[in-house]
């Protein structure tokens, strides 16, 4: 049975999210919050629209538009007629920001560009001379990018000519967090410092030093900045002048790769659990002994706080935290034993359009994915939202699986965005999976390669019959997990080499 939370707080955030117009997507994971969901909805089952490959190369697809050259449709034995190698490369954590019809993106060869939304034609290009490996912040005025240096650019949203800049102490990972309506945005460096900037000027407001780096991403309310630092504190800032408000400690051993999300009187928090690598098969034991989803959870509880006699049982294993937005306090301990290693984290929650948050539990109690064991444990992955008020598992039930393929793997897990009802994961190896939460129906969208890892992948989209035909890559792209980015009719996808745009196929 689904449940709908109706909380005062949600109401704020509402308003701020669904506010912004359906066509923007205009920082990470679309609004200071964090929530990655808007009300626009693109319903399969979709084609390519076009691929900008770089400031050059744009292939756009007849089918989309009969005046346009290029064949872009997806088919066995074809591959898009792309050159090789790839002239730029995007790393795998960073998401094309679209705000006033147009896309702005940075690459590591440290060229930022403007590119128009409709289709894929570049606008215009700035060097920043460095590799720029975080996602930008924009309105209809300006875009703002950060590069690894700590070189920081507010550039002219239509021409690219430089309004103010920025030289930060130390390197830049994190996307910058924009507060438009309050005209300040904030940026966090590998020295601790925390800056906020007038937006429209370039104003230094004020700056905050932490005793660590800061990684992982930012969030926000229209009060509060929260900064997760690397000494595993969470900071709570005053937007307005930097005063410190609460902070708390929490377990992991780096927030990389992570983002937190604010909704329903929560910061959702989620870490690199201590024990990362060779995680699979950890915790099956909890999972063979319980025989109900109540003790299930009540077991997860006894791992994670080294209790029960469970092979490794240890709080080193915590990774998601539900803080209060007010002082940073836990009341509970969410039941979510390791899930994904090798590596990799959780990337953080997903909201969804019936205000659940949501986010991936081993269990031997599914109900949405499929109830076959996944790559990595003798049990199923699955989909689940958590109870704001106790941190238990709701369910999401419809009578059905979603049999989604590829299914979830301890080591290739998603990313979440929403668009409407649907619920969209991304992961660069295994692709772009949708899911219509209201009937369980799966569309497998995109992936990059068909023939790879053994397997043939039937993707609406697929630029590449197999591995030798994919270009070669101009860089090594640095790892990470950018959502799928949705916007009023079309997705666009961050690849290697450029930006995928695909929409629905309607003929």
């Amino acid at each position: 049975m689904r449940k709908t939370f109706f909380l005062l707080v949600f109401g704020v955030i509402t308003l701020a999210v669904w506010g912004q117009s359906q066509s923007d997507w205009p920082q990470w994971q679309r609004d200071a919050a964090r929530t990655g969901r808007t009300a626009a909805s693109v319903a399969p089952p979709f084609r390519a629209r076009w691929f900008w490959l770089g400031p050059n190369l744009t292939l756009r697809n007849y089918a989309a538009n009969p005046t346009w050259p290029d064949d872009l449709e997806t088919r066995g034995g074809y591959s898009f007629p792309v050159p090789s190698p790839y002239t730029v490369t995007i790393a795998k954590g960073v998401e094309p920001v679209i705000a006033a019809g147009r896309v702005f993106v940075g690459t590591q060869e440290g060229g930022v560009y403007g590119i128009r939304l409709d289709d894929g034609a570049t606008l215009w290009s700035y060097d920043m001379g460095d590799p720029v490996i975080s996602t930008a912040c924009a309105d209809a005025q300006q875009v703002l990018f950060a590069d690894v240096y700590g070189d920081i650019v507010a550039l002219d949203a239509a021409t690219g000519q430089l309004r103010w800049s920025y030289t930060a102490d130390r390197a830049i990972v994190t996307a910058p967090l924009l507060l438009a309506e309050q005209d300040r945005v904030f940026l966090a460096s590998h020295g601790g410092s925390v800056y906020c900037f007038e937006w429209s000027t370039g104003e230094l407001l004020w700056k905050v030093r932490l005793p660590a780096p800061v990684q992982g991403q930012l969030a926000a309310t229209s009060s509060r900045l929260f900064v997760p630092a690397e000494n595993m504190v969470v900071y709570a800032f005053d937007v307005q002048n930097g005063a410190l408000l609460a902070q708390k400690q929490v377990v992991g051993q780096s927030f990389r790769l992570t983002h937190p999300v604010v909704f329903a009187g929560k910061v959702w928090v989620t870490t690199c659990q201590i024990p990362m690598v060779g995680s699979e098969y950890v915790f099956d034991d909890v999972l063979s002994v319980a025989q109900t989803l109540t003790e299930e959870e009540a077991l997860t509880r006894a791992f994670l706080r080294g209790q029960g006699g469970f092979n490794y049982a240890s709080p080193d294993w915590q990774h998601l935290f539900a803080l209060d937005t007010a002082t940073l306090d836990t009341a509970y301990l969410i039941p979510n034993g390791p899930v994904e290693g090798v590596g990799y984290p959780l990337a953080g929650v997903g909201i969804t359009y019936n205000d659940l948050v949501v986010t991936w539990f081993r269990t031997r109690f599914p109900t949405l994915t499929h109830d076959r064991p996944a790559f990595g444990t003798d049990y199923p992955i699955d989909i689940a939202a958590i109870d704001p008020q106790t941190g238990n598992r709701i369910r999401i039930d419809n009578g059905r699986f979603t049999d989604m393929f590829p299914g979830p793997e301890t080591d290739n897990l998603y990313i979440f965005t929403s668009g409407g009802e649907y619920l969209w994961l991304r992961q660069y190896f295994r692709g772009t999976q949708v899911i219509h939460l209201p009937t369980s129906e799966h569309t497998l969208v995109m992936v990059t390669v068909r023939e790879r890892d053994g397997g043939g992948f039937w993707a609406d989209v697929v630029p590449y019959q197999s591995e030798a035909d994919e270009p070669e890559f101009a860089q090594t792209p640095l790892e990470g997990k950018a959502a799928a980015v949705i916007v009023s009719g079309m997705v666009l996808l961050s690849e290697v080499g450029g930006i995928l745009a695909i929409e629905h196929r309607n003929d």
